[in-house]
């Protein structure tokens, strides 16, 4: 017999004090977005461009973190589900993540000046793997508050979208950190780094402070310290792996993160050396300005997308946004072009606005497995769901990242070959670019056309 439900929680504040709290809870996004993906993003043009570091060697640096982090979110997840502690089970650890993140990530980009190629590689790898460490800590918890202190329907998609939103904003200053490490204040990239990525981790870190101090002004760590919902039990992973709503979920992140993770890092070779004819500066301009008006699309949208699935479903929402992502991907073949390099920004556009979707829906998605699982056996698995959808997102992560430097290998690119050599690198990369993220897209979509949310699950 299963265990009686938890006491349902108490209603959502409205109005005013709804928005704010909303804003003060999704401002984590901008810390998952940012410690998740500037490195990814600034790895091989600071570490490959800028330190001749070999780019196999970026990517299994890059790589490796993701793939202990699988083996790391599971005892995060379930250790933050059974804490009992005076600020609740959630902000001991994510105080801890942030204040690591932020040192490592700044560690990162101070690499010892006069070190050989291997060694710099070797320091990327270190950072990067104690980096991601304390990332884990933050992450984990974090994804967990947000579902444990809101209710589900119109306060969730709330959240959701704020956090959504912040993650979208962050990312517009992620894309124009490489032009701003090359401004005439620096003498290099390398060092411009340095600087830009301390101001950087700083303002991202405030950001998870200000999550902090929405939970502790608005007691909603109480709900994770003092709710009548058990810890949950051992084997619930095996438990809740049985369910197919779970299974399909977690196909659908997996499909995606392989399909963008994989070849997202030649977007910066192609505009660099398709687009821009090899002139970096330039390249670093139109990225920039691309990912800023594509992002700020994104963040105007957000709302439109949690009003829509408020009033369409989820499931009709998420269903369309996977067939324009599919379509704009497709149509990067004939948009990324010396003829005009911003004319890319259509199908960034598209990109953006399906991916928008995708991470909106899906944590809302994991809201509605959380609360069945806990109204069928009494126990709270926000973190153990938490940690699955960060284990998903990281397996797609880390195997695409093993690769990544490969790809460039067998493209046969080499950043110091002359640009009339590279038609054919150029050529591979595009045939991946335009129709490796289609696919991953469509996988999605294939897992998730049969997802249905059960009322109950059984125990």
């Amino acid at each position: 017999m299963n265990p009686s439900p938890a006491t349902p929680r108490t209603s959502a504040p409205s109005g005013k004090k709804s928005f704010f709290r909303h804003l003060g809870l999704g401002a984590g996004g901008a810390v998952e977005n940012s410690f998740q993906n500037a490195p990814l993003g600034l790895a091989n043009p600071i570490f490959n461009v800028g330190l001749g570091v070999s780019p196999v060697l970026v990517g299994f640096a890059m790589a490796f973190p993701r793939i202990w982090e699988i083996f790391l979110d599971p005892w995060i997840g379930t250790v933050s589900d059974r804490t009992r502690h005076r600020l609740g089970k959630r902000l001991p650890y994510i105080f801890l993540g942030l204040a690591g993140s932020l040192f490592f990530f700044v560690a990162m980009w101070w690499a010892p000046a006069g070190w050989s190629k291997p060694a710099l590689g070797v320091w990327l790898l270190v950072t990067a793997f104690l980096f991601y460490t304390f990332y884990s800590f933050f992450a984990i918890p974090y994804a967990a508050l947000t579902i444990e202190a809101t209710q589900a329907g119109p306060d969730r998609i709330g959240v959701m979208s704020a956090r959504t939103a912040f993650a979208n904003l962050s990312q517009i200053l992620i894309n124009w950190l490489y032009w701003f490490c090359q401004r005439q204040w620096f003498s290099s990239p390398v060092t411009g780094m340095r600087w830009v990525g301390l101001a950087f981790g700083l303002l991202i870190t405030g950001c998870g402070v200000l999550v902090v101090g929405t939970t502790l002004r608005r007691g909603l760590h109480l709900h994770s310290g003092h709710e009548q919902a058990a810890p949950i039990a051992k084997g619930s992973y095996r438990k809740i792996l049985q369910w197919s709503p779970v299974r399909s979920l977690l196909a659908a992140l997996l499909s995606t993160m392989i399909g963008f993770t994989l070849v997202g890092h030649l977007g910066f070779y192609l505009v660099a050396y398709h687009a821009c004819g090899g002139d970096l500066k330039q390249a670093s301009l139109v990225t920039a300005v691309k990912s800023t008006v594509t992002q700020i699309a994104a963040v105007l949208v957000c709302p439109l997308i949690g009003a829509a699935a408020k009033r369409l479903g989820k499931d009709a929402i998420f269903q369309g946004l996977i067939g324009l992502g599919v379509i704009s991907s497709l149509s990067m073949w004939w948009l990324i072009t010396p003829a005009n390099p911003y004319l890319s920004m259509i199908g960034d556009l598209g990109i953006s606005l399906c991916l928008v979707g995708f991470w909106l829906l899906m944590p809302a998605f994991l809201g509605d497995i959380s609360d069945a699982y806990e109204r069928a056996t009494g126990q709270s698995c926000q973190g153990t769901l938490s940690a699955l959808y960060g284990i998903a997102v990281k397996i797609g992560a880390s195997s695409a990242l093993l690769l990544t430097g490969y790809i460039l290998v067998v493209c046969g690119f080499q950043a110091e070959m002359p640009l009339g050599e590279m038609v054919r690198p150029l050529l591979g990369m595009r045939v991946l670019f335009a129709l490796v993220p289609a696919l991953g897209l469509g996988l999605s979509w294939w897992a998730m056309r049969r997802f249905r949310f059960a009322a109950e699950l059984k125990a």
